[in-house]
């Protein structure tokens, strides 16, 4: 346990807290190392993320932590993008390590892979990435009045279903499980059907149990034997019955107060158990207790050992099984002296004024990131906190969390009751106790340079696409020779086979030829969860698979036997010109291969790919250049680079996306506090009245839900496993519409419609029209099919009501129209672009920061137009002096102006803040 490894947090600092289409995003980045939140001496590179709100990155930075003039970047809010809720995200390749979960996904999902791991590696979540939410509204109608802040809906076709009035409770016992015969304490939590808190008042077997605060609340329960307990509340007219979790007849409860944790054991077999005190996944404590005949112990610990944050508690027995576990909260209040103090800040700033602030960072900061702010410019948020808050507190919890502030403004009875029900509700093992004491190697390591790694795999070969088969492709028959399709005595088995492929459920025919294997609906149902190894069609050899399942599907493939070489080529375009290093590289482990790149401003090209070793390097090169350019021919193996960037996005609390009312109300102290548990004010949106219209509406093809460089989107395919090193239009459609919204939320296969410039070319999914109802082909097969290769592609465009952050939401499906449907543009004029058979990527270097404007109106005459900056002053890298004092000097907009300085700074010590 003492050689747990050591875990990371990252924190952004921003310089406003909301923002207009147009505007940019400017942040700092800070990581610390979780254990003392002082910098961290292992990772040097941070990877920041703007996700939009449909789940999709926007923009990714490669950020070097530890130089002044990299670990800062800005994103611009272009306005093609559409107004709402952003994320931000900051993550290390460490940090990918800790809290994997997998998502659900099926079989039919797992062979649109390579192999099994590819799919696993794709089907996760990620739960130490930092996140912050910010509204994005759209450009004000009048220039500088940000008090018309109006988010438009992106376009659908189907309105959404409102959702019906309804109330979730959930119950969490202390210590983690009901154990017959024991008296445990409950906490609960209720949200409505938006997961909005509520106070809500209900019935525990004749005891009153109520939420106070947040929707929360805490009572004692004697556990019975055995049976079903449940609580009863009324809510809005309807009353509702929940169930209590299970009786279990044998574990062990617990209860932690200021200084004793007290167990109570029933049917273990083990008396004498272990507790293990931890604070950001560090041991502070290792104590033993015995347990009495009845099951019964208690141990005495000391808070004044753990440092400030939240502490887990973990009991186990000798075998390292857990037996219960407890979060709570310890402060010393320490972090309260790293503040940053601020003079020379006026009440207000007259039009175009010239401000002097003086900051005082405590001694061993050296480095400030600031931010002084217009306040009309700004919002109330639910998330009001501060550095500190995050590190110390919500980093370390489940799901967002509301007015973290609240939690540290005071220090009495009333809120560290309710900090405590906080940590029993939204509790999480973020630094899981026996990942941390299994003592087994962490797949990555900490990143100091451009790390790459990368698997060699056999190619799979696939039959070439012949331009007569393309008409059949708007018919959803693809994945067969043109000669076996049009062949007389293949066709009625071809129709057979279309009719199987139709299965009937909840939402209507849907075609299930895209899968790789036909299931019947029976063995779809009996297989809802994710990989299994018992899958007997895993069992059967590479070949046996193949008779099955179509050649350009994945069949979980295997590694390589034999070793290969890697070669590669790296190009850095800088200002002196284009500089190429090439190399060579051995696989081992069955293919895979690693190298490090030293960080480079901007992007360069790397170029992959890999031979026999047994091959000489001169008579390899003397054959590979032949075709080299050729992206029709098929490389020698499958080169991949192995992929960590979180794919899904996480779905956003009510209290991301609404802002609170705020009234000053009295706690049960007669302190004043600034808090409403009825936060009943949205932001303000663009609502659509009127009738739930039935029908899809036609495509607005002017407002794509994203778009990407195809080139790029593909090379992302490929290295998750979804292409398989050449690009294959028959399937390239579906591929890059699983990578962008996984399995669509559902076991069903949803339906792919492709456009090639605008004119419809590939279907997955059979519509059951006849051909007579088509429009008719403007362009000639082979026109078509010249500009189904990356060389001709620049842009793809994605249209959907599918919200991959609520999938649950919005699932609306059919057999006969499209759920997905892209639009490829191609360059114009009949333009190229160069393309390889083998793999050609860009490389993403650190990110190249902008520099903030700051206008001097000091001398000279003042401007003829109005200045309407919101953000008066950002500098990520202030520097303070010899006299530990830092000098911001900047100037007012055109307005009288209320400001607010948002100020932060690492030292040797921890963060510092204002």
């Amino acid at each position: 346990m003492s050689t747990a490894p050591v875990q990371e947090k990252a924190y952004l600092h921003l310089d406003n807290n909301c923002y207009f289409l147009g505007d940019t995003i400017w942040y700092k980045a800070y990581l610390v190392e979780a254990g003392n939140l002082r910098p961290t001496a292992d990772s040097r590179i941070l990877y920041v993320e703007l996700v939009d709100p449909e789940g999709h990155v926007v923009e990714r930075h490669r950020q070097y932590i530890g130089r002044p003039d990299a670990d800062h970047g800005d994103f611009a809010l272009a306005d093609t993008l559409h107004s709402g809720y952003y994320e931000l995200r900051a993550y290390t390749r460490w940090m990918m390590n800790f809290c994997v979960t997998e998502r659900p996904y099926n079989r039919k999902d797992r062979e649109l892979f390579y192999n099994r791991q590819m799919a696993k590696d794709f089907f996760r979540d990620y739960g130490t990435v930092w996140s912050r939410v910010v509204a994005v509204y759209e450009r004000p109608e009048k220039a500088g009045d940000y008090s018309d802040r109006q988010m438009m809906p992106r376009p659908r076709q189907r309105a959404l279903k409102p959702k019906k009035p309804s109330l979730n409770v959930k119950f969490y016992p202390e210590g983690g499980n009901l154990i017959a015969g024991t008296r445990c304490r409950i906490a609960f939590e209720a949200l409505n059907e938006e997961g909005e808190a509520v106070n809500v008042t209900g019935k525990m077997e004749g005891q009153d149990i109520r939420a106070d605060f947040m929707g929360r609340g805490i009572f004692t329960y004697d556990v019975p034997e055995d049976g079903k307990p449940c609580a009863t509340f009324d809510y809005k007219g309807t009353h509702y019955r929940f169930a209590l979790p299970d009786i279990l007849q044998q574990g062990l409860t617990l209860h932690v107060d200021e200084g004793n944790v007290t167990l109570q054991g029933r049917g273990l077999s083990a008396k004498h158990l272990k507790v293990a005190f931890l604070t950001r996944g560090m041991l502070r404590s290792l104590k033993e207790v015995s347990l009495d005949a009845k099951g019964d112990g208690t141990i005495r610990y000391d808070r004044s050992l753990f440092p400030t944050g939240v502490c887990d508690l973990v009991v186990y027995d000798e075998n390292g099984n857990v037996l219960a576990d407890r979060l709570f909260f310890v402060n010393h209040h320490d972090y309260e002296q790293r503040h940053i103090a601020i003079e020379g800040k006026k009440s207000q700033y007259q039009p175009y004024e010239k401000g002097d602030l003086t900051l005082t960072p405590p001694r061993d900061v050296s480095t400030l990131s600031v931010a002084i702010r217009d306040q009309r410019g700004m919002e109330p948020s639910y998330d009001d906190g501060t550095p500190l808050t995050d590190l110390l507190l919500t980093s370390d919890l489940q799901g967002f969390v509301a007015r973290p502030y609240y939690y540290f403004e005071r220090d009495d009875s009333l809120h560290r009751a309710r900090l405590d029900n906080l940590l029993m509700v939204q509790g999480w093992r973020r630094y899981d106790f026996k990942a941390l004491t299994n003592g087994k190697p962490l797949r990555y390591s900490p990143e100091k340079n451009i790390e790459i790694d990368g698997t060699v795999y056999k190619a799979p070969v696939v039959d070439p696409i012949e331009p007569a088969e393309l008409p059949l492709w708007r018919d959803g028959i693809f994945g067969r020779t043109y000669d076996e399709m049009t062949n007389p005595a293949n066709f009625p088995a071809l129709e057979s086979w279309l009719a199987s492929t139709k299965i009937v459920g909840e939402q209507g025919y849907l075609a299930e030829k895209e899968r790789g294997v036909l299931l019947s609906q029976a063995e779809l149902e009996s297989k809802p969860g994710n990989d299994s190894s018992e899958d007997t069609h895993d069992n059967a050899t590479d070949e046996e698979q193949m008779q099955d399942v179509e050649k350009d599907y994945g069949i979980n493939h295997p590694g390589l036997k034999h070793e290969v070489t890697v070669e590669g080529e790296m190009t850095l375009i800088g200002p002196k010109g284009e500089k190429s290093t090439p190399f060579t590289l051995q696989t081992t482990g069955g293919g895979r291969f690693h190298f490090q790149i030293a960080p480079f401003w901007g992007e360069g090209r790397l170029l992959l790919s890999a031979h026999k070793q047994d091959i000489s390097t001169e008579e390899w090169h003397a054959n590979h250049t032949k075709d080299i350019f050729d992206e029709e021919a098929w490389p020698d193996y499958y080169v991949k680079l192995d992929m960590f960037y979180p794919v899904f996005a996480r779905k956003y609390s009510w209290y991301e996306t609404h802002r609170p009312a705020t009234s000053q109300q009295t706690d049960e102290a007669g302190h004043a506090e600034t808090w409403t548990n009825d936060p009943s004010i949205t932001l303000p949106q663009v609502s659509v009245t009127g009738r739930r219209r039935r029908s899809k509406q036609a495509i607005d093809w002017r407002r794509p839900v994203c778009q990407y460089d195809t080139e790029q989107l593909y090379n992302l395919a490929t290295d998750y496993g979804l292409s398989f090193g050449k690009v294959n239009f028959r399937r390239l459609p579906y591929q890059l519409s699983v990578l962008l919204f996984g399995n669509y939320g559902t076991t069903w296969t949803f339906n792919v419609e492709g456009h090639l410039d605008g004119m419809l070319f590939y279907r997955s999914f059979d519509t059951g029209r006849t051909k007579m109802m088509e429009a008719p082909m403007n362009r000639s097969n082979y026109s078509i099919y010249k500009d189904l290769f990356l060389r001709r592609q620049q842009t793809v465009k994605f249209y959907t009501d599918f919200d991959l952050r609520n999938c649950d939401r919005y699932m609306e499906m059919s057999s006969q129209t499209a759920d997905v449907t892209l639009d490829f543009e191609t360059i114009p004029n009949d333009g190229t672009r160069y393309t390889m058979r083998d793999r050609s990527l860009v490389l993403p270097g650190i990110a190249e920061p902008d520099e903030y404007y700051h206008p001097d109106y000091s001398h000279r005459q003042l401007p003829r137009y109005a200045d309407y900056r919101r953000t008066l002053y950002w500098n990520p890298c202030l520097r303070v002096g010899a006299t530990s004092k830092a000098n911001a000097t900047f100037y007012n907009n055109s307005q009288k102006t209320h400001v607010q300085v948002s100020a932060m700074g690492m030292g040797s010590l921890g963060p510092a803040y204002h």
